[in-house]
């Protein structure tokens, strides 16, 4: 048998994951970007693009789920939603699981993502694109969100599903212009949902985005989950125009009841609100 050479996927310029593959990679030349599907014994198979790694079969329940039910859970009564990014349709078929959303757009920059995933990675999205309430709609996500806005579309959670927040693709969608069309683009206790990135490999990173939302946001909510991936912690960011409370176990035990959502492998309401209690060292970070 022909020697596969190990898959090496960086956390920071002098870290990575390595993992045995399986197989030869499947290499697909997206419209905008490299796509890359993997075959691995621990992740079972990932997707990257552009050498970076952004979901596996094994671990990226994790990321989704939190992703999504942090703050779709937070509100009381979820209508309309926006995934920023979102190409593999992960989110979407997280927000499938709440009855009350109306519309979920999924605005994403490369169409090769999306057919590249739903033939050869078909677990993340599971169809989610083939249901009515989900709206495809291919571009840059900052030209979505303005023509959305200009025509009067509002959102109750938006979502960043990107690459990372300096990676050339969506650096615009992380700065305070952006974010300040974000916060128009919000209803009454719309809530927007960041991924900081790793608290340890991207320690400046995240201080600097987080930064950011700060100037745009009251009070920016941080959690803390978990995804192997990306290199074990990694934060995420809920924001909204008004300091809103969080919502207790009991309400989000009542409202996941109410919304048939269960089956879930990561979050719970417990684990909801104990992902806000940060390690002090990540505390400083963001003091």
């Amino acid at each position: 048998m022909k020697h596969t050479a190990p898959l090496h996927l960086p956390f920071s310029p002098d870290a990575a994951l390595v993992l045995k593959r399986r197989q030869a990679p499947q290499l697909v030349p997206g419209h905008l970007q490299s796509i890359a599907l993997e075959d691995t014994h621990t992740f079972g198979t990932l997707y990257s693009l552009d050498g970076d790694a952004m979901a596996a079969e094994a671990d990226e329940f994790m990321l989704h789920e939190s992703l999504v039910h942090i703050p779709a859970l937070s509100h009381p009564d979820l209508r309309r939603a926006l995934v920023l990014g979102g190409g593999d349709g992960a989110s979407a078929r997280e927000l499938l699981k709440h009855p009350g959303l109306d519309s979920i757009i999924v605005a994403e920059l490369d169409p090769g993502v999306v057919v590249t995933i739903r033939r050869l990675l078909p677990a993340l999205p599971q169809d989610a694109f083939d249901n009515g309430r989900v709206d495809l709609r291919i571009g840059d996500a900052a030209h979505t969100l303005a023509s959305a806005y200009q025509a009067g579309e509002r959102f109750d959670v938006i979502l960043f599903d990107l690459t990372e927040a300096d990676d050339p693709a969506c650096a615009h969608l992380h700065q305070p212009d952006f974010l300040q069309l974000c916060a128009a683009s919000l209803a009454p206790r719309g809530i927007i949902h960041v991924q900081l990135g790793s608290p340890f490999y991207q320690a400046e990173k995240v201080a600097s985005l987080y930064r950011r939302l700060e100037s745009v946001f009251p009070k920016p909510q941080v959690s803390l989950i978990h995804v192997p991936l990306y290199g074990g912690p990694w934060l995420l960011a809920c924001c909204s125009g008004n300091a809103q409370p969080e919502p207790d176990e009991t309400t989000l035990v009542e409202r996941m009841t109410a919304r048939c959502i269960h089956g879930l492998r990561y979050y719970n309401p417990a684990l909801h609100l104990a992902s806000r209690a940060l390690p002090n060292y990540i505390r400083d970070l963001l003091a």
